[in-house]
């Protein structure tokens, strides 16, 4: 499945890879979150045979990913961006090493449209005074991490369902690692294979999105993480730290607008608490 906001843009040949006709037992979810291109992408879904789901509002990436997991009927989820090339062959592949290696959730390597890997595994957040490792071992071709990213990821659909979704409180960024903290604490395992490779430009999948809105945003997911799973203190010197990056970074452009943001997000985090 795949939840996109004014991404028609790409959809169709995110669509076309996966090839749906070919693989009759998968299904495609599309979910738009409250795009401005809602028709365009409706239409692109009918044409592939994909089920659609509209929300009238943007709702964010975890929310969307819970309808569209509502949706599904299978055994397995894969939440996949719009802007990754993948096809089913390779999502089943992820499947049944899955199986193979009794993991719970699982993801590819990673690569950017150069060829170059990114890490796209690791730890969870945790402040710096608290103990800190690496977050992932090898075991020959697998990876096993504590977290991996969201941008393209099989898990079963009974283990999502007992660990209620994504919390919908995270609008965007963490929400993947807030998802693997819990699948952990659960007894469950997450691990990305190296036997699987797919290709993301990453950031392409939303149009008039800005570096500036995404910053914030990341703050603002970061700051979440921090209040849900460490104490109040840990989480207020979080809101200090990024309140002094939002003051002297010039990527955040617009000081007032990117701290009203912040303040927006972090208001609905303390709500959450």
């Amino acid at each position: 499945m795949t939840v996109t906001y004014n991404s028609s843009h790409i959809l169709s040949d995110f669509v076309q890879r996966l090839d749906l006709s070919h693989h009759p037992d998968c299904e495609i979810i599309i979910v738009d979150s409250g795009s401005a291109d809602t028709e365009t992408t409706v239409q692109v879904a009918r044409e592939a045979g994909a089920t659609v789901v509209v929300s009238e509002k943007n709702i964010g990436y975890g929310r969307g990913s819970n309808l569209g997991a509502a949706a599904a009927t299978g055994r397995w989820l894969a939440f996949v961006n719009p802007d990754v090339s993948v096809s089913f062959e390779q999502l089943l592949t992820l499947v049944s090493i899955a199986e193979a290696g009794d993991l719970d959730c699982v993801g590819p390597r990673v690569v950017g449209p150069d060829g170059r890997e990114k890490m796209t595994w690791g730890r969870t957040i945790r402040p710096p005074w608290r103990r800190r490792d690496r977050g992932y071992s090898e075991d020959g071709t697998l990876i096993f991490a504590e977290t991996i990213s969201g941008c393209c990821m099989a898990l079963t659909a009974s283990k999502f369902e007992a660990l209620g979704g994504f919390d919908s409180d995270f609008f965007m960024f963490c929400e993947e690692m807030d998802l693997h903290r819990r699948l952990k604490d659960s007894g469950g395992r997450t691990a990305v294979s190296r036997d699987v490779v797919v290709e993301t430009p990453g950031g392409a999948s939303s149009l008039g999105v800005t570096d500036r809105w995404r910053s914030v945003e990341r703050m603002v997911g970061h700051t979440r993480y921090m209040f849900k799973h460490f104490t109040y203190l840990e989480g207020l010197i979080a809101v200090l730290t990024n309140l002094s990056k939002i003051s002297i970074d010039p990527r955040f452009g617009d000081r007032r607008l990117s701290l009203r943001q912040y303040f927006e997000g972090i208001r609905r985090s303390d709500e959450s608490t």
